[in-house]
Order: C-alpha cells, then structure tokens, then sequence
C-alpha cells in the first residue's frame, strides 16, 4: 500500500478515484477515471459488511482492480475509520483529506447544491486536481500510545473538574475551609471529609475526633496549630447552614471519585512507560517527564513525515498566522491553531519545563517578556520553538545540547 504523508501531494498518477462521504451510519461514492468521466456512483450504502460488500461491488469493481484505483474520504471525526480499515483489508489504497481542504473547494462551486453524492464525486475531483495534501494515519504501536496518552489527558481533565465541583461546594458549607489548609483535598483532607463531615457543626461538635483524624492520615506532619485553627474557624464560619446532609454526602462522593480517577491515572503512566521502554527517546534529554515525552511522541510519530521543522510546528497549530492586503498590514503575533491540538498542548505543558530547565529557552521567554508580551504569549514562543528543536531531535534521534552541532 502507497502510504501518503502530511503536505505531500496526493496524486492519482493514472488511477481511477472513488470519493466517499462519509456518514455516521451511512455512506456514499462516486468513481471518477483519469479523464474526469463519472464511472460509477452510490447514492447510500450502510456501515456493515453488506454494505461494503455493495460498495465494492457498484463502484470498486467498476473502477478497476485495486492497483489501479485509489480511494479518498475526508476524516469526519471517528466515521471514517471502520471503512477505511476494512478497505484497506481488502487490499484497496486509499488516502483520508483533512475536511479543510475540501471544503475550501467546494466553496468554489458555482451552483449552491450539497447532497452526499456531490460531495463524494467532489472529493474524486480534488484528488484529480493534484492538490490535495493527505491526513497523517499512524502505525499500530504509535496509534495505541496515543489512545493511551489521550485518554490519561481526559481523566486529568476530568479530575480537575471534580475539584473545581467539591471546591464550590465547600465554600458554601465552610468558606473559611480553603484557608485552613494549604491544599484542603489531599489525603487527610479527605479522610475528614469522609469520617467526620465538613459542615462546621460536625467539625465543632468533637474537635479531639478532627484532631486524630488529621495526625492519624496525615502522618502528624500537620502542626496542632493547624488544627486548631481549624476547628475556631469552623465556630465562626459563615457557611450557609441549608441541605448540609445533601452537601456532605456529594462532597464524599466527590472525594471517591478523585481517588479512583487517580487510581486510574497512574495505571494509564505504568503502562505509558512500559511502552516508552522499548523506545529510544531523545527528549528525555529535554528533562520531559515520561508521559509528556509519551505524548508527543503519539501526536508526532514519525517525525520525518514533515520534511520541515516549520511544517511539524504548522502541524501544531503553532505557526503565526499573517494577514496582509495591499498596503493593510495585520499582526502576526496569533498563532493558527490549525493542527493537532493534542500535540499543541503537550508542546505548551512542555514549554512550562523547559524555560526553567534550559538557559536557551530561558532567554527567549525572558526576551518576549521585555516586549511587554504576558506570562502565556511567551509561552507560546517557547512552544513553537520547542517543537523546531523536538522535530530535529526527533529527526536526528540525538539528544538535546546547549549548543547544537555544526553539521
């Protein structure tokens, strides 16, 4: 199979086309021959194997044998996928577009007509014209590094959202609560919570039971003043005293529902590292933790599918976008964002550690910070360089130096 990377033309070179738009459970196609000449098309065909078995036989069998014919869609979320792999089972060659380019063409229609088989005979058409620039599709290994990377990303997302949650809901019951401790849901925080309750009436009617709770899970590295001021504050609180049974028992919950998602999350980094084991990453160099590194190598593996490192940043959405129209001339200083935001965000979490890290990063962060830029602008120049530094570390798997190399 003829694999066709990013920003690298997609070329029919002699070939029948077969446009699929592609739906949520159902499909369309339309084959084209080299001249332009409409073979073939279905209107509708399902998602299941009779329906690819129709597909192939009404349009791939028309097209010409699988050598001589290629196969486009656009990558439409998750839709594509089942299709695309059964094709490529049956031994067809195919390539998914980003809908961007796409739907810039069909902007170029003179007549404002959409319907599936337009769309799919307009897909076989953008492929004729040598324009179309293919979507990434990764390897088996790279593919299942990046369901894993996702999917931590998504727990600690989800984590910091029930914090949020249980954050609101204590500053109704015990306002004064966050400023008692310095980080009010770690473990003894949650043992209070669970045992003893957070409404102030709980907490003032057995300050001994508090105290216990609080040296006993805290291991007594919380001071007895600490405590103290706990259980005054609680005296004086002005929570709201209304549905304290309802609002202790969501706040339980909410503490359970922490420690599983963490429980889940450092399984998903065991597992990330095993995986990282059998690699040989140069950004640990970096000084990039091992589930950071995980991720970007997921959204960026392999890296010599960019031939440029300015092309692996405009895959990050990371490269400043330009606007000029005669003697107009807008800023640059906003970044795309037209790529992969996956790989944008491990970048930007990436930046966090290598300013304080490296002197070379240090400088350009403090240099945009001398032009007035805020904390998070400059970050995003240390991103964008960090991933032409990535891309060449990627490329020449070699680790990170002060200086580069000469050659």
């Amino acid at each position: 199979m003829t694999t066709h990377y990013q920003d690298r033309p997609v070329l029919a070179r002699g070939r029948a086309v077969v446009g699929i738009d592609v739906g949520k459970n159902k499909h369309a196609a339309v084959a084209i021959d080299p001249q332009g000449e409409k073979l073939a098309s279905i209107a509708a065909f399902d998602n299941d194997w009779h329906g690819v078995n129709r597909l192939e036989e009404d349009v791939l069998c028309v097209a010409g044998p699988p050598e001589k014919m290629l196969f486009a869609m656009e990558a439409t979320g998750h839709y594509w996928m089942p299709l695309y792999h059964e094709l490529v089972r049956r031994e067809y060659q195919g390539v998914v577009l980003n809908p961007l380019q796409t739907n810039s063409e069909a902007r170029t229609r003179i007549r404002k007509t959409k319907t599936d088989k337009r769309d799919a005979e307009g897909i076989a058409r953008f492929i004729l014209t040598g324009k179309a620039r293919a979507a990434r599709i990764p390897d088996e290994d790279t593919e299942g590094l990046r369901i894993l990377t996702r999917r931590l990303t998504r727990l600690t997302q989800m984590k910091g959202d029930v914090e949020r949650a249980a954050q609101t809901l204590s500053d109704r019951v015990f306002p004064e609560y966050a400023g008692c401790l310095s980080k009010p849901f770690l473990p003894s925080g949650r043992a209070l919570i669970r045992e003893i309750g957070l409404t102030p009436d709980l907490l003032t009617r057995d300050p001994d039971a508090v105290r216990e709770t609080l040296m006993r899970v805290s291991r007594r590295q919380i001071e007895p003043d600490v405590v103290d001021n706990l259980v005054l504050s609680a005296g004086v609180s002005i929570g709201v005293r209304r549905a304290e049974t309802a609002l202790n028992e969501e706040l339980c919950s909410s503490m359970n529902l922490i420690e599983y998602l963490e429980e889940q999350m450092w399984d998903l980094e065991m597992r990330i590292a095993g995986c990282m084991d059998g690699r040989s990453s140069p950004l640990s160099s970096l000084g990039l933790g091992t589930s950071l590194a995980a991720a970007i190598h997921a959204e960026s593996d392999p890296a010599d599918d960019f031939p440029t490192a300015r092309q692996y940043a405009a895959y990050a959405g990371l490269e400043p976008t330009t606007f000029e129209s005669g003697q107009m001339k807008g800023t640059n200083t906003h970044i795309s964002k037209r790529g992969s935001p996956h790989l944008r965000r491990a970048l930007y979490l990436a930046a966090f550690v290598v300013y304080r890290k490296h002197e070379y990063f240090a400088r350009i962060y403090r240099r945009f910070r001398k032009k007035g830029h805020r904390h998070q602008s400059a970050l995003i120049v240390v991103a964008r360089r960090l991933a032409l530094v990535i891309w060449r570390l990627l490329v020449d798997n070699r680790d990170f130096t002060k200086r580069p190399p000469k050659t």
